[in-house]
């Protein structure tokens, strides 16, 4: 209880942080501000073509519209209006600000890591939508519009938004390297020390830099939390795997970061993580590994549509591939990583290509409200009764029977 209560204080002290710079915000007025485009895509009003920018600038990210047509990744100089800002909308970074251009012009910036890396990804590659995507998978790039379109229609927007399937994956790479190197090592000099804990260390201290890498990407906020909690843990000799793990780093999570509350990846993300819990609650001890790598992904599959269908309103059999496509992920998100290191990251591009240009029938869903959230409360009961974890993916899979 004590824990808690330091929770909901901290929550509600970060939430009156944001306020204060809020009200300096709104109370600044006209400011002049650099920014960078994340996305941009033409939208017409009335027969005549404008854009739709998604701007980052050092403090906050907004929508605006120009006449002018940006690229993405595009630094820029501009004038903005704060007006008719929200509160609740300006810590979610989903608002919109009129801009002036009289003063924009690209500005001369000092390269970052991360830029310098974009680029070498982009310097492999011919296709700009192959190189959006290694940027998003491997540095949580923003992506244009038709991308985000492709990896909705085929089911694997989770694959290329980083989270806590990358960092699994990217621990147990650590693991598979360095045990043949070190086990002996080990052995033979230190045999009273465990060289599993000291991979565990090292693979902390690589997500920690690559955490710093990224900047802020919520899904791997929840999945690094958990991983040093669960570390913790482990340590200490509590069982890992159960629901007050999740409620405490998601409690943690929201305290510092407020502005989570609002955001639809680390909703997605934290939901995911739930549903493979309600998942092993029920049947870890019913099938063997090898069936329960196949159940379990259809399992999270089906439970999964309604969430997702309730931001993404797209469904389709071709999202059927991204279960597939999620065993072949295992293999190819390490080894096109070394391809890039090694210089020859294009080897997958035209497969990739082929996979983004299949194009499938798929209707529009529109998910309720009140169905969301008697969804969210289902599945909040299903911890407790079973009979009701048992129902919960058969709401997905009556969707998919909207398409027959």
């Amino acid at each position: 209880m004590l824990f808690w209560l330091f929770i909901f204080a901290l929550f509600f002290v970060n939430l009156f942080s944001e306020f204060l710079r809020y009200s300096d915000f709104m109370d600044a007025g006209e400011q002049d501000i650099k920014a960078v485009v994340l996305r941009s895509y033409v939208k017409q009003n009335k027969g005549l073509p404008y854009s739709v920018l998604y701007l980052k600038s050092e403090n906050f990210s907004f929508y605006t519209t120009s006449r002018s047509k940006f690229k993405q990744n595009d630094y820029l100089n501009l004038t903005i209006h704060s007006v008719d800002v929200k509160f609740l909308d300006f810590i979610s970074n989903k608002f919109y600000m009129p801009t002036s251009y009289v003063k924009i012009e690209p500005y001369k910036h000092s390269p970052t890591l991360r830029d310098s890396l974009i680029s070498a990804i982009n310097s492999q590659h011919q296709n700009a939508k192959i190189s959006e995507l290694y940027s998003a998978l491997f540095l949580a790039d923003s992506i244009s519009k038709e991308l985000r379109d492709d990896v909705t229609l085929l089911g694997v927007s989770h694959l290329v938004a980083i989270s806590g399937y990358h960092l699994g994956v990217i621990f147990s790479l650590i693991f598979l390297l360095l045990t043949p190197i070190l086990r002996p090592l080990y052995q033979k000099f230190c045999p009273w020390r465990d060289y599993k804990f000291d991979i565990f260390i090292l693979a902390f201290v690589i997500c920690v830099f690559y955490f710093l890498l990224l900047g802020f990407v919520p899904s791997f906020l929840r999945a690094f939390c958990m991983a040093v909690f669960g570390f913790f843990m482990l340590l200490r000799g509590i069982k890992i795997l159960n629901f007050q793990t999740l409620s405490t780093c998601v409690g943690i999570c929201i305290a510092l970061f407020p502005s989570l509350l609002f955001n639809i990846g680390f909703y997605l993300s934290c939901m995911g993580v739930f549903y493979i819990f309600i998942y092993l609650k029920y049947f870890k001890d019913r099938f063997g590994f090898m069936a329960h790598s196949v159940f379990l992904n259809f399992y999270l599959f089906f439970v999964m549509q309604i969430p997702v269908l309730f931001f993404f309103p797209i469904i389709s059999f071709a999202q059927f591939l991204v279960i597939p496509a999620s065993y072949a992920f295992i293999i190819f998100y390490p080894a096109s990583l070394v391809f890039h290191l090694a210089g020859f990251g294009s080897v997958f591009d035209d497969l990739l290509l082929k996979f983004l240009n299949f194009k499938a029938e798929f209707i529009s869903v529109d998910i309720k409200f009140y169905e969301f959230l008697m969804f969210n409360a289902l599945s909040i009961l299903a911890i407790k009764f079973r009979l009701i974890a048992v129902i919960l993916p058969i709401f997905g899979i009556l969707k998919f029977a909207l398409l027959v």
